[in-house]
């Protein structure tokens, strides 16, 4: 008994003493793999979910059937809602009244009216009038490739309502001929109108040539009526890439940025559109190039009116300039304009995704569309960071978007969703997209910037 009891003492002080030595030396893996977990950053996991794995995925292995496996939701946000479909033309822009009344804009080719009123959910009529809506003509019949001059709309490219509920429209002066042409414009032509609600037009400013050439493309546009009132313009031309700027008491209007960097397109830019690369097949001359034509597009103030933020369309990066210096007309009185405005130009920084519209709501928020994700973004001026709005599969290419605050209740951001990388334009003449083409809305907190 006593040297059973003496050996198995033994065996288990050998344990011990082993047991011991593992501690004394631990595995080579026997460390942390990470620091204690702090606060995750907001917002990383918002279009994250997991979901089984179908038995046709796994190639017929049971462990693997029915798994669940992370996923991309595609979805993020508050829900959509559909507040119109376009069965008839193809809408760009947009712009709501405060009593809810939906105004669109449509690019004119042979379009019998370029701007006009939603009349019901899947109708629209022209506003103020197909009157309004028919010039004499649209060639012009002693200048060939060119329009004409006229008090009537010729194609209409951006439509805002301002903050006294008035609607403005921004008429580009070249309407398409055979579908793709655009013919050049000729002063008198290009021009923003205003109406009332009612209809009556209260003013008309044209531009003279130095301001919007033949082969500009004035693009969008937003109003600071403030003072004695600007607007601020996007020219998206090739060949005149830059802002123009408008007095809206004197009428006087001048350019700024004329190819400054910050205007022009990325010369590579290969944009996602539903996970597909997106390369320009053109009609004329039958070629593949980059997207990289398009340059400034859109556009927004900040709520005290003191930037200007705008970005190209074809590009990722989102840019500033103070409305100080775009407010000096260049003169022999203010020599050095041109020169202080590029100076002041400020870059934002890379945004995720091309842009085609900007909007801000008076909270200080610039949204930022965003083709690539389906989705719309916000740059936060407090924080410079790009935050995650609202994203979901329905969004094919939001193009402009209407802060409004309606008298019956509710702050909305309004969208036009167009397809517009599946249009003839760019897949050699072949018309990619689906009717109807959708209007939506989503609720936000901010409210719409009234610039009074």
């Amino acid at each position: 008994m006593y040297r059973a009891l003496t050996s198995a003492g033994l065996i288990a002080t050998l344990i011990a003493g082993v047991v011991a030595q593992r501690n004394r030396n631990p595995s080579v893996f026997d460390f942390p793999e990470y620091p204690p977990p702090g606060t995750p950053p907001p917002n990383q996991t918002i279009a994250d979910s997991v979901a089984p794995i179908p038995a046709n995925q796994t190639g017929g292995d049971r462990a693997l059937t029915g798994l669940k496996i992370h996923v991309d939701t595609g979805k993020y946000g508050p829900p959509l809602e559909l507040v119109h479909a376009y069965f008839n033309y193809w809408p760009t822009g947009v712009g709501v009244s405060s009593d809810g009344r939906i105004f669109t804009c449509f690019p004119r080719g042979n379009e019998t009216f370029t701007l006009a009123e939603a009349n019901s959910s899947t109708t629209e009529a022209p506003f103020p009038n197909q009157d309004v809506n028919t010039p004499p003509a649209f060639a012009n019949a002693s200048n060939p490739g060119y329009s004409i001059a006229t008090d009537k709309l010729l194609y209409v490219q951006a439509v805002v309502v301002d903050g006294k509920d008035r609607v403005w429209a921004l008429d580009t002066g070249r309407p398409r001929m055979n579908g793709t042409t655009l013919n050049a414009a000729v002063p008198g032509g290009p021009k923003i109108v205003g109406f009332h609600l009612d209809g009556k037009v209260f003013q008309t400013i044209t531009f003279p040539p130095a301001v919007v050439a033949a082969d500009s493309s004035i693009n969008d546009v937003r109003f600071d009526l403030r003072g004695e009132g600007f607007a601020y313009i996007t020219d998206s031309s090739p060949q005149h890439p830059g802002l123009v700027v408008v007095n809206l008491t004197s009428g006087e209007s001048w350019r700024h940025l004329d190819g400054h960097p910050s205007v022009l397109p990325q010369p590579d830019f290969i944009p996602f559109h539903n996970g597909v690369p997106f390369y320009w097949h053109h009609i004329s001359p039958n070629e593949v190039t980059p997207f990289n034509l398009v340059t400034a597009d859109g556009i927004a103030l900040s709520p005290d009116g003191e930037f200007l933020y705008f970005t190209p369309l074809a590009g990722r990066r989102l840019f500033r300039i103070p409305t100080s210096v775009l407010k000096v007309q260049p003169s022999s009185t203010n020599p050095n304009a041109v020169l202080l405005a590029n100076l002041a130009v400020q870059n934002m920084g890379d945004i995720g995704s091309h842009a085609d519209g900007l909007e801000s709501d008076n909270q200080g928020f610039v949204y930022l569309t965003a083709p690539e994700h389906n989705a719309i973004n916000r740059f936060n001026p407090k924080t410079g960071m790009v935050e995650p709005f609202v994203r979901d599969p329905m969004i094919q290419w939001a193009d402009t978007m209407s802060v409004v605050s309606l008298k019956s209740g509710g702050n909305f951001l309004y969208f036009t969703s167009n397809q517009v990388w599946l249009a003839p334009d760019y897949q050699n003449g072949t018309d990619l997209r689906t009717k109807p083409y959708a209007l939506f809305r989503v609720p936000i907190e901010g409210g719409k910037n009234t610039f009074v």
